[in-house]
């Protein structure tokens, strides 16, 4: 059976699984189904899976309280007043006081419910990237091809991302360690959940038909805007080593994903509108440049490697892909710019996340 977290990692993100690119009867190629792909049906959403979101959320926080009830001391009387203390002649016997119980805070409570809410709505069928929308019913033609995808292997970078913003959550709810960080990135994550879970109900064919996925586009990129303010309250609240590992480290993988899938949702959009194709040369040229002004301005301001790193690793497998739904329409020499294009965007990306690890860029550099 597969695991939870490649389940939610099929249903999520950029409109395709491994080798489906071009995700709507309006793609520029047929599109494989995920049955087809993986010799599976898709994930569903299923009860189970509901409770069990439910409980990662929820349990862990009740068990903390119903522990600091069965050890909490006992109210304490204070003793009677000697006959000095009624003189004023001594000081009042102290009663120790009692312990508060470790009720979550309202930030606390709104990040464990977006954290659920995001987890289910990624499992809600009828997405474009679903086994319905995906096989393809209309002629591949040049003015719905796709020039700007990554091959279906960059999307399992989902895994660490779900499975850190899971150990991300139950840390800044539960250790009180890290509440002063977690507080910190709480409104800029909860807002970019939010339009997130709000990308999952907009990016479908009763919802949004071709022309209209500028909708889904704007929202992923206000995702992206959202993580960027949670990225820099991290910055600027500090953080030690658990707070880099477990906060730290999933915002940023998921702030550099979130802004490559803008790009690559914009990119489909122009395909399904029948955008002519100089337009989407336009659109893949200018949404290279964009991830490397994205992760120049992060590592300059931030000196964050991780960043420029997940830039590279989107651009790298859109030149793995370089436009392979797109072969036999357009011009091969179009698609092999646009690759050398990602490809060179890449390896700036990579010397960006290199010298922001080095220190060479960003904050105190030289």
């Amino acid at each position: 059976r597969r695991s939870k977290p490649h389940a939610v990692l099929s249903r999520l993100h950029g409109g395709k699984l491994p080798n489906s690119d071009r995700s709507a009867a309006t793609a520029p190629a047929r599109s494989f189904s995920h049955s087809e792909v993986t010799g599976r049906e898709p994930p569903k959403l299923s009860l189970k899976y509901v409770v069990s979101i439910l409980a990662y959320a929820i349990v862990p926080t009740l068990l903390r309280i119903a522990y600091a009830v069965a050890t909490r001391q006992p109210i304490q009387e204070a003793p009677p007043p000697t006959m000095l203390q009624r003189l004023g002649l001594a000081a009042a016997s102290a009663v120790p006081a009692r312990s508060a119980l470790p009720i979550p805070a309202r930030w606390q409570i709104l990040l464990a419910t977006a954290w659920a809410g995001n987890m289910i709505s990624v499992m809600v069928p009828g997405r474009y990237d679903g086994q319905r929308a995906m096989v393809q019913t209309a002629k591949p033609t040049v003015e719905n091809a796709n020039l700007f995808s990554p091959a279906g292997q960059a999307f399992i970078i989902w895994a660490p991302i779900f499975l850190g913003e899971l150990l991300m959550m139950l840390s800044v709810t539960n250790l009180p360690a890290v509440a002063a960080i977690g507080e910190a990135v709480a409104p800029g994550w909860i807002a970019a959940t939010l339009a997130q879970i709000s990308w999952c109900g907009a990016f479908r064919p009763s919802v949004c038909g071709p022309r209209m996925l500028w909708v889904p586009t704007l929202l992923l990129a206000a995702t992206g805007v959202f993580l960027g303010v949670s990225h820099r309250a991290i910055r600027a609240q500090g953080y030690g080593w658990f707070g880099n590992f477990f906060i730290r480290v999933p915002i940023t993988l998921h702030f550099g994903w979130i802004t490559a899938a803008s790009l690559v949702n914009a990119n489909n959009w122009l395909a399904r509108r029948g955008t002519p194709l100089l337009v989407k040369q336009v659109g893949a040229y200018g949404s290279v440049l964009a991830a490397i002004a994205a992760a120049a301005y992060v590592s300059a301001t931030t000196a964050d490697p991780i960043f420029a790193g997940v830039v590279a690793w989107a651009l790298h497998w859109v030149a793995v892909d370089g436009g392979r739904a797109a072969r036999g329409l357009v011009d091969d020499r179009i698609l092999d710019r646009i690759r050398l294009s990602a490809r060179m965007g890449s390896a700036v990306a990579v010397m960006l996340a290199l010298a922001s690890a080095m220190g060479l860029v960003g904050a105190g550099a030289g």
